[in-house]
């Protein structure tokens, strides 16, 4: 029996019989002992298969999410696919089996053609993946784009989502006289449920980290080989040898219509409600696999729940019809939900505050807020489900019918409500539709229904005018909203601070933007296209504000394409003009919408320069951006002689994280090496350049590469026109890099560790990102023979010693950083400041603070000032500079034989 992350696509009562059905029970069934333990196993069976049930769809959807692209249109596509094969095996399947003698038998080989399928699945979902690329090219036309994005998994997925359909309809057939005799529909339920909500969090928290997504359909293949067995053995062939007459399977069309229709309207707003929850509280909560696999068990949990809550009511008032209540308790209850919803960001910041800063209290935090977004209402629609179910399966003569339009309904929902409503309406609105929309499921129009929809709409109303917010923006002191849109996939915002600096937020969480970040935004650019002879076309992969991109634009000569996922940050390009200004008025730049990993394998032209931009690798889809088939992907892509720049960011990523991306990139390109962006130690950024043959350059590569005057004014505004601006940043070669990531396993599509391992430091970081630079430090020893060619013995030399300045002053930094500043800033940083220079006169960050140290003390005390610039002249006569500032100090401001000792 499958499970499947609706809570109204399952039974809490699976008997078909109504009480003039005339059925015959064999002796057997009749006695206690033998039902108990058929009860038993069939209890077993219900929640292995739920828990295999969910382990496949969390896999697939994973699978086919990686070959089709992650734009919503793939996505929900996949989503939609795998419950329109449960309604069609429910719809096809389910009556045949209800009639059948052999409903056990029914029931195994559903199990075995599931378990067999997946088997297979590990075989051919690579070769559909890889026509994906031919079946939806780039910038494809959205009708071609849905028709892929949901025809490929409903076809590829069809055999074993069929079968899955059809096997509550075939346990339905073999428990339905051991219900009549011992009422333990709520029991089956339940274990089935829990098995669901089981297989959620084994997949992601256990399966998935230790085995990956092959070996894990391997072992839920077992579990449905298990359950077929276990059926036959306790059930038999003919299962409990009901036999029914054929008038017990006659079908009441009429009376069952109204049902059909209402579990229909159920199914749409079940998962409906769920879409809209997600992307609310993507806002807030970390977005990773364990977040997204703690919502789902929250779900399940509350529709177990509303089951057996419905039993037990059912039980004390015995043929009352309950749904007229059940659903002004669903329509009140999402509202509840969405007013809750509201709060959850303050409800967050508590569960935080209480509970400790680990891994496993911040899973227990998100655990917290997924119960009080999910629980009420879904609790509610369980409750609802079960009414409706019980009574279409009294009325047409088995439960298929009613689980065929209860999911075709839910196969429905992600389509309308994602890409449609949620973005029309924004997400107060869509539950207010959701919450209305029960209404229709009320089973007359007598006096007390339309009391009930007084009260619903009352409800509604009060919603509307509460001064309650479903959106998270952060907004710094002194600043402003200054654009917001509510997307498909997220929610970006464009904010101002006080200083006027606009910053682009997407779900609330990653900030990008601002003079801050546009030195470091448009090097990110350079540092790739630089190392290149005479890049003629690149590709830059994410694109966040633009100014990546937009950087490249001062490339003579230069073509460049730019891809990015989430259509909304397109829109917002205009607003970063100051550091954004060559997209949209520079023709050599286009932007594509559109998923990296399907944009790389997609047919086109090779390009000189690829570059990939920070991708937050604990966010539950980017890890797949880190894996060796897309490097293999974008090796492909590379012109001859070209290069791959991966940026990391090391402020989002722990080094045991940071090692496996390293193997894995290591692995693709065996020459590699490693770049920093600039020297900062609070927001580390790493490049990794891959290239296909090893390549060394002049010492004087920069002078000979830059020669377009408006390029050389650019990157000096960027400090990076200096003989050591660009190879001053290389960190590492292939030895460096290979000693440091060490043995061990790769990031692969099948075996997806970045995904599992990198939220540990969004949950619970336990170091700094100053701290982490500051052992990737100490771990890489490079070697300037493999950036510098022979040809200046000298320059190699100069160049090792502003490695070792350039360590220093980061470390420097790290410790500064971590001491909040010391009290006196020049008397403690000037000579460990001066001490770098006299390591390499060629490193100008430490040189020119101390110089502007100096002048600032030159007018209060010019005698400290004099013995500053004295120090700086001896660790660098080369420079005027600090000679000059002293000539122009008063000649009484005193002198010193010795720089000042630190302190």
């Amino acid at each position: 029996m499958s499970q499947f992350p609706v809570s109204d696509t399952r039974p809490a009562s699976t008997a078909t019989m109504t009480a003039s059905s005339p059925v015959a029970i064999s002796p057997e069934v009749t006695g206690a002992g033998a039902s108990g333990r058929r009860i038993g196993a069939i209890t077993a069976v219900a929640a292995l298969s739920g828990l295999a049930g969910l382990g496949y769809e969390i896999v697939w959807a994973r699978m086919l999410a990686v070959a089709l692209g992650h734009e919503i249109v793939a996505v929900l596509g996949v989503v939609s696919a795998l419950f329109a094969g449960l309604a069609l095996g429910s719809l096809l399947l389910g009556r045949r089996i209800a009639s059948s003698r052999s409903p056990a038998t029914w029931y195994a080989g559903l199990e075995c053609v599931i378990g067999l399928w997946a088997l297979a699945l590990i075989l051919l979902s690579p070769l559909a993946a890889e026509q994906v690329p031919a079946l939806v090219p780039v910038d494809a036309d959205p009708l071609r784009q849905w028709t892929v994005a949901f025809g490929l998994p409903f076809v590829l997925l069809l055999p074993a989502t069929l079968a899955m359909g059809a096997t509550v309809p075939a346990l339905e057939a073999v428990l339905a006289p051991l219900l009549v005799a011992r009422g333990a529909v709520g029991r089956i339920y339940a274990a089935n449920t829990a098995g669901a909500v089981a297989g959620t969090l084994a997949t992601a928290f256990l399966l998935i980290p230790a085995l990956g997504l092959s070996a894990t359909l391997m072992a839920c293949a077992g579990l449905n080989f298990a359950c077929a067995a276990l059926l036959i053995a306790f059930a038999g062939g003919r299962g409990a040898a009901l036999v029914a007459s054929p008038a017990s399977l006659r079908v009441d069309t009429e009376r069952a219509h109204a049902p059909l229709m209402a579990l229909f309207v159920t199914g749409l707003l079940g998962i409906g409600y769920e879409v809209v929850t997600v992307r609310v509280l993507s806002q807030i909560l970390e977005n990773t696999i364990y977040t997204f696999a703690i919502l789902l068990a929250a779900y399940l949990t509350g529709t177990a729940l509303g089951a057996v809550a419905r039993n037990a009511i059912a039980a004390r008032r015995p043929g009352a019809d309950l749904t007229r209540p059940l659903v002004v308790a669903t329509a009140l209850a999402c509202l509840l939900g969405a007013a809750l919803l509201g709060v959850s960001d303050r409800m967050l910041e508590m569960l935080r505050a209480g509970l400790p800063a680990t891994l496993e209290g911040r899973l227990a935090a998100e655990l917290g807020i997924a119960a009080l977004a999910f629980l009420p209402p879904t609790i509610a629609m369980g409750a609802l489900f079960t009414e409706l179910a019980q009574r279409a399966s009294d009325k047409a003569g088995g439960v298929g019918p009613a689980l065929a339009v209860n999911t075709l309904g839910a196969a429905l929902a992600p389509i309308l409500f994602g890409p449609l409503l949620l973005p029309l309406l924004g997400a107060k609105l869509a539950f207010v539709v959701i919450a209305v929309g029960y209404l229709l499921v009320l089973p007359d129009l007598a006096r007390r229904s339309l009391m009930a929809a007084g009260l619903v709409g009352a409800a509604t109303a009060a919603l509307m005018v509460a001064p309650l917010s479903l959106r998270f923006v952060r907004i710094p002191p002194g600043g402003e909203l200054v654009w917001h849109r509510d997307g498909v996939m997220a929610a970006v915002s464009v904010i101002s601070n006080s200083a006027g600096d606009l910053h682009l937020q997407v779900n609330n969480h990653f900030r990008m933007g601002g003079s801050a970040s546009m030195r470091s935004d448009h090097r990110q650019a350079h540092i790739p296209l630089l190392l290149h002879p005479a890049p003629e076309s690149a590709l830059f992969l994410g694109l966040g504000t633009g100014a990546t991109l937009s950087a490249a634009g001062a490339h003579p000569g230069l073509r460049a394409d730019g891809v990015e996922l989430v259509p909304e940050v397109v829109e917002t390009f205009p607003l970063f003009g100051a550091s954004a200004g060559e997209i949209g008025r520079n023709p050599r730049l286009r932007v594509h919408v559109a998923d990296a990993r399907r944009f790389v394998r997609a047919p086109g032209g090779r390009y000189d320069v690829i570059v990939a931009d920070l991708y937050h690798p604990s966010v539950d889809g980017s890890g797949a951006l880190y894996a060796q088939e897309h490097f293999a992907a974008i090796r492909d892509r590379l012109a001859e002689g070209g290069l791959f720049a991966q940026w990391l960011p090391l402020h989002q990523l722990d080094l045991p994280t940071l090692r496996i991306i390293v193997r894995t990139f290591l692995d693709t390109f065996p020459d590699a090496s490693a770049y920093l962006a600039q020297f900062s130690v609070e927001t580390p950024l790493i490049a990794l350049i891959g290239r296909r043959e090893a390549k060394t350059y002049p010492a004087d590569w920069a002078a000979r590469r830059i020669t377009d005057p408006d390029l050389a004014g650019r990157l000096a505004a960027l400090d990076m026109s200096g003989d050591f601006s660009l190879f001053g940043l290389y960190l590492a070669g292939r030895p460096e890099l290979s000693a440091f990531a060490g043995p061990g396993p790769v990031n692969t599509d099948d075996r997806p560790l970045v995904t599992t391992d990198a939220p540990r430091i969004a949950y619970a970081g336990t170091d700094t990102p100053a701290d982490r630079l500051v052992a990737l430090l100490a771990a890489l020893h490079p070697a300037s023979e493999a950036v510098l060619d022979g040809s200046d013995p000298q320059a190699r030399a100069r160049l090792a010693a502003y490695w070792r300045a350039r360590n220093a002053y980061l470390e420097t930094g790290a410790q500064t950083l971590a001491a909040r500043g010391p009290r006196d800033v020049i008397g403690t940083l000037a000579p460990r400041l001066i001490e770098i220079v006299r390591m390499s006169p060629d490193f100008e960050p430490a040189y020119g603070p101390v110089l502007a140290m100096a002048r600032q003390r030159a007018v209060s005390e010019p005698a400290a000032a004099r013995r500053l610039l004295e120090a700086l002249d001896r660790a660098n006569p080369a420079r005027p500079d600090a000679r000059r500032l002293l000539a122009a100090l008063p000649p009484d401001a005193g002198s010193a034989s010795r720089p000042p000792p630190p302190r």
